[in-house]
């Protein structure tokens, strides 16, 4: 999917409908949201050219396909979703900034300034995100942006201002009545601890946890549920929507050019947080062992079916359902809880960082390879790693090494 180009962006105030050019493209496009459960709209959006340069004609076009939409399909059928950004963010940041605004005598008068900054830090991260999906926040919370502001270094206190501006954003969201929950926040106790990686065999364990509930319920689910599972380890998604929205188009056997018998399996990503498209390398024991029970697991798909879990069309509610399934699955191991800390699933993408860096893959190797950055994987994934700090140990010239040295 091209880029867009975001100086032509327009959204229209009491619609939402967004009005914009793609890079490569001369006419306007526009979208706008329209709910979960529409056939040929996995993304939940509407989305159209509007056949003209024109801006005006453009604005014109949008809004008699948004009539048309909602008149064939009338209020009940499709849920509208809550933006972030609109309904929760703004709002607030501008009740900060006036709240301060001129007050010079105040120790803290730049404070709703602060706060707009804060915001501007995380805003990426609750894009797409409704706010009166709790699942949806709350993993957000938990995972991309606790993981964000460790990799950046940030620790204690200023973390729990960051997580503290999002309670916050909900307290005045009820007052006002646009929400109905607060967000649970992980306290300081939790986010100082650092999330350890499974170990392979603890996985494996996991594996024959889900095929057990298999035999026991014949619901084919459990076993997409560890198909999923060991898409994760074997090239390092990230757990959610990335690997849940690909296709059965988005794969490809390709060959080494000196060794064409060598065969690799590449999974192409259209929407990532990073690098648009992104292409995963599923590892060898992977593709040797696995993959042809996860393709061959459903017969008669098209191109165009989801890979995984393909006869279940909601993404973001199955996002939220395997997470939690894996979870109790870790727990029935007593897997889960582990020296202070959780292990929930996004844990697997250490467990893959953890592997690669065990088998001497660079960290700069394994940051292309997870589609992240370098600091992230050293900051996150490798800090507390043994590995890692082995090697850091072997690189400090330790003096211990010179035999002239002599510990009393």
């Amino acid at each position: 999917m091209p880029k867009i180009d975001k100086s032509t962006l327009k959204v229209l105030e009491r619609t939402k409908i967004r009005i914009y050019k793609f890079e490569n493209k001369h006419t306007y496009f526009c979208s706008f949201y329209i709910g979960k459960g529409f056939k040929n709209y996995p993304s939940n959006h509407f989305q159209k050219t509007c056949k003209t340069k024109n801006i005006n004609e453009a604005i014109s076009t949008a809004t008699k396909y948004y009539k048309e939409w909602f008149q064939k399909n009338p209020s009940g059928v499709c849920e509208k979703q809550s933006s972030f950004e609109t309904i929760l963010a703004q709002p607030y940041i501008n009740y900060r900034i006036q709240k301060y605004k001129n007050k010079t005598h105040l120790k803290n008068n730049e404070q709703g300034e602060r706060d707009k900054a804060k915001w501007n830090y995380m805003e990426e991260l609750f894009e797409d995100v409704d706010c009166n999906d709790l699942q949806s926040v709350e993993y957000v919370i938990n995972n991309d942006l606790l993981n964000k502001l460790k990799a950046d270094g940030l620790k204690g206190n200023t973390i729990n201002k960051y997580l503290s501006l999002i309670v916050q954003m909900y307290k005045r969201g009820m007052t006002k009545g646009v929400v109905n929950f607060i967000p649970d926040v992980p306290t300081q106790e939790v986010f100082n601890n650092p999330r350890w990686a499974y170990e392979n065999f603890e996985l494996n364990l996991i594996n024959e946890r889900m095929r057990q509930e298999y035999k026991k319920t014949n619901e084919i689910y459990f076993l997409e549920l560890k198909d999923y599972c060991n898409l994760l380890r074997s090239a390092g998604f990230r757990p959610g929507l990335e690997p849940l929205m690909l296709r059965r188009k988005d794969f490809e056997i390709i060959s080494d050019n000196q060794n064409p018998n060598e065969k690799f399996l590449k999974f192409t990503v259209y929407k990532t947080k990073v690098t648009k498209p992104h292409h995963p390398i599923a590892n060898n024991w992977f593709f040797e062992n696995i993959w042809d029970e996860v393709v061959n697991r459903h017969k008669g798909l098209g191109e165009n079916d989801f890979l995984l879990f393909p006869n279940i069309k909601d993404r973001n509610r199955l996002k939220n359902k395997t997470g939690k399934d894996f979870v109790q699955f870790s727990k029935d191991c007593n897997l889960y809880f582990y020296k202070g800390g959780t292990r929930p699933i996004y844990v697997i993408r250490h467990t893959y960082a953890t592997e690669q860096y065990k088998r001497g893959t660079s960290i700069e190797d394994i940051s292309q390879l997870m589609n992240t950055s370098v600091r992230m994987i050293q900051n996150v994934y490798l800090a507390h790693t043994n590995s890692s700090l082995v090697n850091l140990a072997k690189r400090r010239g330790d003096l211990t090494q010179n035999k002239k040295l002599v510990i009393r």
